[in-house]
């Protein structure tokens, strides 16, 4: 992993294992605009493209917590 990409990690993996993937997509891979956005922007785009996407719009930071919980 090179060092935007692990900070990418790092940051988004505090929400949920599988978010740093997730934004990834949403942002088309540009990690480091991404990176320069709030957690409440990425979040609320994260919100907006799952939706425009016919998704279920998760709540990722209940699924961090769950994941902590079951130890996945």
């Amino acid at each position: 992993m090179t060092g935007e990409s692990e900070r990418h990690s790092e940051r988004f993996r505090k929400v949920s294992n599988r978010y740093p993937r997730r934004v990834a997509e949403v942002y088309d891979g540009d990690l480091g605009r991404a990176m320069a956005d709030s957690d409440e922007q990425v979040a609320a785009t994260v919100a907006a493209w799952e939706k425009s996407q016919g998704f279920v719009v998760r709540d990722w930071p209940a699924l961090g917590r769950s994941e902590r919980r079951t130890g996945r």
